[in-house]
């Protein structure tokens, strides 16, 4: 009897520790079905099963912490603007100017240098042998979405067995015979839109005798075959790993997937077999925003880091923690082996842009790899150990009681230049024109700011190496300059108290704390009154209306002054007590039509080579033209598409991203431009070179976007023979 008992039991343990494990190899997908049963949204199932299944704890983790440091952080954004205004009644400094009521932070050191007249220079090398458009073709898809059709697309096309492949952000992917043009198939994954895509994957598998495509999407990364774009449905569990949004190309190398993701942010490896996850890695507060790379030898990978979500609000949470950085993983575990950080507080949202640069040659004796931040600055940096091989400065910037670090490139020198604030104001000749390339300070409270924005240096596409010369190939963007007001509101808006001078004063003010002034054509914005007494003392506060010409008219006496500040303080205490502000940040992009900004700017866009031998700059010349009235045509265009080599090593670039809507070929030896073609808008991707034995094609993504009346759904071919 006892026997019958212990063999029964047997059979149930058995049987229940079958059913543990089919639920743990199945465990995703049964926890998806189950949330999908109850009535969750497909995506959010997904992200909330990959959470349970493989973080259990990571998500209860991130709601106990956004629980206790949401407070927190406002409370700190709050004390460090309000530090940092306060400081400035003792900042002497002759860059800060106090104009109408706002304070003006100029750092700028300006040239003289009149750079307007310079036009392209071109070389006929290629006198007989340029290449010929041979077809244009739309990217379509199979969305009903009206704004699919005119997305931005910034994914790199690829030759993915002998078929022409692209892909959109919204999913949609299609192959196109290259040397015709004629659409062979076209697909559309996932159901949501990324807000950007910077590549996909593609790789000759021989088990399936097929190349696979690995797609990033809004919803995870998507296993297809590239022969009909179908799911590779018996592999990547399902033909589909992942639940995270992905902007970036995964790579696969010994059948594992590596996957970088944002909304969470991280790196994950999986098994292309199965599907499996095999680790994560979480980079919480900044993006992997761009493609990474993996060295084989060495097992690791590189990934470039971006801005903390929120750059713009400074405070003293841990989001900067990976910001504005390299990071060097290990390929088999995911642990991070080393961090290089340009500044410790990233609110100037200059990440490091494109894909990290692993050059074949070593450079003063190290294995390098190469970075760019939108500070125009270019790092060379040791493989193993993450420290520079250039030298680098370091130092700590001082903002009226605040203190920032940062790193900056001393060899090559940081590539952007002010001759911009020439025109537009105060030149200021004093100043280290390297400390401008960290753009806007800390929010400050109440503070108008002109800096050099966040689309300024090099571009999310990087650069390349030219084997042949030892150079280093890079695009950039200058002089792109923004207004920008920082202030605290109430939240919600809140009445300001029963007084007759602030009464007064909400002739102007507004009478429920907003902040006023906000429209295109406002030349004057007016600030919430909210904060008066926690900036100002009664003293300090008596001086400044005497001092500022808006409260001229302003008829009050000291009695009366002091009665509104005692209930403004009070208005102030309750707010803050409670918890009812919020931060308010407005940005306006300066108009640059105004011909005389162009004269005075330089070029608002370059092509730069930089020896990879000394870190010297070779050669830099205005990267394409731009059209800036029906007549007038200047060079240097801002440029936002991307650089690429010609593929066979011969010192050939080709750039396409000017707002003349044009793709050129230069001469790297020189800097010569050598040979240009229209395109139906401005290139929004890198270049992609196909050669062959006897000619070389060169393949545009044109979809423009970035100026009025410059957008296009195309891809264009062109074809230059190699041989006579």
């Amino acid at each position: 009897m006892k026997f019958i008992k212990k063999k029964k039991l047997y059979i149930w343990i058995s049987l229940l520790f079958f059913i543990l494990v089919i639920f743990y190899n199945f465990r995703f997908q049964i926890i998806s079905n189950v949330l999908l049963t109850v009535g969750y949204e497909e995506n959010i199932a997904r992200r909330y099963s990959f959470h349970i299944s493989e973080q259990p704890f990571y998500i209860i983790k991130k709601k106990i912490k956004k629980i206790f440091s949401q407070t927190k952080n406002k409370k700190d954004q709050l004390e460090l603007s309000l530090s940092i205004k306060k400081g400035f009644s003792n900042y002497d400094s002759p860059n800060l100017e106090f104009k109408d009521g706002n304070y003006y932070l100029n750092i700028i050191k300006s040239s003289q240098t009149n750079e307007f007249n310079k036009t392209l220079e071109y070389s006929d090398i290629w006198k007989d042998k340029k290449p010929s458009k041979i077809w244009t073709t739309s990217m379509p898809d199979n969305s009903s979405d009206k704004t699919s059709k005119s997305l931005i697309v910034e994914a790199q096309p690829k030759i993915c067995g002998k078929k022409l492949i692209y892909a959109k952000q919204d999913g949609s992917i299609g192959a196109i015979n290259y040397q015709s043009g004629k659409i062979i198939w076209q697909k559309k994954y996932g159901n949501m839109i990324s807000l950007k895509m910077r590549g996909f994957f593609c790789k000759y598998k021989e088990e399936l005798d097929t190349h696979i495509i690995l797609l990033p999407t809004a919803t995870g990364v998507f296993c297809i075959n590239s022969l009909d774009g179908s799911l590779l449905s018996k592999r990547c569990r399902n033909g589909r790993l992942g639940a995270f949004e992905s902007r970036t190309s995964p790579q696969l190398i010994n059948n594992v997937v590596y996957v970088a993701t944002i909304h969470p942010p991280g790196i994950e490896a999986y098994n292309f077999l199965n599907g499996k996850l095999l680790w994560r890695t979480n980079l919480d507060g900044a993006n992997p925003w761009n493609n990474f790379t993996i060295d084989e030898e060495k097992e690791l990978i590189f990934v470039n880091m971006g801005s903390p979500f929120d750059w713009y609000i400074l405070d003293n949470s841990k989001k900067y923690k990976y910001a504005g950085s390299l990071i060097a993983l290990n390929l088999k575990n995911g642990k991070i082996v080393w961090q290089f950080q340009e500044h410790t507080k990233d609110s100037w949202n200059h990440d490091f842009v494109g894909q990290p640069i692993l050059p074949s040659k070593k450079i003063k004796g190290k294995d390098a790899v190469i970075t760019l931040s939108k500070s125009g600055s270019i790092y060379f940096l040791d493989r193993d150990s993450g420290l520079p091989i250039f030298p680098i400065k370091e130092e700590i910037m001082k903002i009226g009681n605040h203190k920032y670090k940062y790193k900056k490139s001393i060899k090559p020198k940081p590539l952007l230049n002010s001759n911009y604030y020439n025109y537009l104001g105060k030149d200021c000749k004093e100043c280290d024109i390297n400390s401008k390339i960290f753009g806007p300070f800390p929010p400050i409270l109440k503070l108008e700011r002109k800096f050099d924005g966040h689309d300024g240096g090099p571009q999310w596409p990087g650069a390349y190496i030219d084997e042949l010369n030892n150079l280093l190939i890079l695009t950039s963007s200058h002089n792109s300059i923004y207004n920008l007001y920082v202030d605290f509101i109430p939240s919600p808006f809140s009445p300001l108290p029963d007084n007759p001078l602030i009464k007064k004063c909400t002739s102007c003010h507004d009478s429920k704390g907003k902040a006023k002034g906000f429209k295109a054509n406002d030349k004057v914005i007016i600030p919430s009154l909210f904060l008066t007494t926690k900036i100002y003392n009664f003293d300090s506060l008596k001086k400044y209306l005497k001092a500022s010409n808006f409260h001229k008219e302003l008829d009050y006496n000291d009695e009366d002054l002091k009665k509104a500040y005692k209930a403004l303080h009070e208005y102030d205490t309750k707010l803050i007590k409670s918890n009812q502000y919020q931060y308010l940040p407005v940005a306006r992009k300066i108009d640059i039509t105004d011909k005389k900004i162009y004269t005075k700017s330089g070029f608002l866009g370059k092509i730069s080579a930089i020896s990879l031998t000394t870190g010297n700059l070779i050669w830099q010349i205005p990267a394409g033209t731009y059209k800036i009235n029906d007549s007038e045509t200047i060079v240097g265009s801002k440029t936002y598409g991307a650089i690429s080599g010609d593929g066979n090593n011969e010192g050939v670039s080709f750039y396409t991203g000017s707002f003349d809507k044009k793709v050129y070929a230069i001469n790297n030896t020189n800097g010569k431009y050598i040979w240009d073609s229209t395109l139906p808008a401005s290139g929004s991707a890198l270049p992609l070179i196909y050669n062959t034995p006897s000619e070389r094609w060169i393949f545009i993504v044109a979809t423009g976007g970035r100026i009025p009346n410059d957008q296009s759904d195309k891809i264009v071919a062109f074809r230059q023979k190699l041989t006579n």
